[in-house]
């Protein structure tokens, strides 16, 4: 009885250890979308500083660029969903992108909060682990 309640423990703290390599495969794309998100955000402030008619690299996909000229630095537009354009201001685009590290924020420490509850089961289950162990 005592051997089965000690596997089951085991088996208890390997999926725990699993939970908490998934979360932290979600925090490091978390990480990622918000770097991305903010060097979108300096991108849109360059583009203030930049004069109609200027020369530039427009991205036409993956590493490829076309070079254009720039008609205006007044405008963006922004993808609100199922291929659906809206033309916005630079300042504009730069609120929906805060809040979309608002949002990638807020799962971010949530995400830290389930992994902190996980460590605490994990550092609870490896006592009586081993406690059984030695009993």
């Amino acid at each position: 009885m005592v051997k089965e309640q000690i596997n089951q423990k085991i088996l208890e703290f390997n999926a725990l250890e699993m939970q908490l390599q998934e979360i932290e495969q979600q925090k490091t794309l978390i990480e990622k979308q918000i770097a991305e998100i903010r060097n979108l955000e300096n991108s849109l402030e360059e583009l203030k500083k930049e004069k109609k008619g200027n020369e530039m690299f427009s991205v036409i996909g993956q590493d490829i660029f076309v070079k254009s000229k720039l008609e205006t630095t007044e405008n963006v537009l922004v993808n609100v969903g199922s291929k659906t354009f809206v033309n916005k201001t630079i300042e504009e685009a730069k609120k929906g992108i805060e809040l979309k590290i608002a949002k990638f924020e807020k799962l971010y420490e949530e995400l830290i909060k389930k992994a902190e509850k996980i460590v605490e089961k994990l550092m609870k289950l490896e006592k009586e682990i081993k406690l059984s162990l030695t009993s």
